[in-house]
């Protein structure tokens, strides 16, 4: 071949990596923000993260071709970048007496013009006892529940069989059941 038709075949070759990389960037962004978000919490960080995986992508698009789910690879990629941009971050802990606070004042407020901001308080509880979970389930349940990847597609984002996925889900459920129930129980029903 000539030197010239090397270079149009060059070009043609990045064109068709930049074309594939600019339809995952449309399709899968707003995937990519959420699970940046769900690991960060903070809407910021989460925009910092999504930009940074599309960095990296873009320096790995050769390999966009090779893969069989440009949805997983990126995920993956946005998995790795919040994690390592959450791990910047110092770990918020969790304040049992605050949460039994908020329980008992939720308790105390269930009039009906009242039932929109419980429903906030009870997400915010929520996602306090999410976040207190050990990493190794609270990752499992927010891409699974959250995110509503599927098994397999979370067990390849966090490379680990599905089996675990499983399980790790279905004990963080059960360790969130049981401190809900024990929160419950705890502050009474008091009115």
């Amino acid at each position: 071949m000539t030197e010239q038709a090397l270079t149009t075949r060059a070009a043609l070759i990045a064109c068709s990596h930049e074309d594939a990389l600019e339809a995952a960037v449309r399709e899968h962004a707003r995937l990519v923000f959420r699970i940046a978000y769900s690991v960060l919490r903070n809407h910021h960080d989460a925009e910092d993260a999504t930009q940074e995986t599309f960095v990296r992508a873009l320096r790995y698009r050769r390999k966009l071709e090779g893969v069989r789910d440009a949805k997983t690879w990126l995920a993956r990629i946005a998995w790795r970048v919040a994690v390592k941009h959450g791990r910047r971050r110092k770990e918020s802990s969790l304040d049992e007496d605050a949460i039994g606070a908020a329980v008992l004042q939720m308790r105390s407020q269930l009039t009906s013009a009242e039932e929109f901001t419980l429903g906030q308080e009870m997400s915010g509880l929520l996602e306090s006892l999410i976040t207190a979970l050990p990493e190794n389930l609270r990752e499992p349940l927010r891409l699974s529940t959250i995110e509503e990847l599927g098994p397999s597609e979370v067990a390849e984002v966090l490379e680990v069989s599905e089996a675990s996925v499983r399980s790790r889900v279905f004990r963080a459920r059960q360790i969130l059941k049981d401190k809900l129930a024990a929160l419950g129980g705890k502050h009474g029903t008091a009115r």
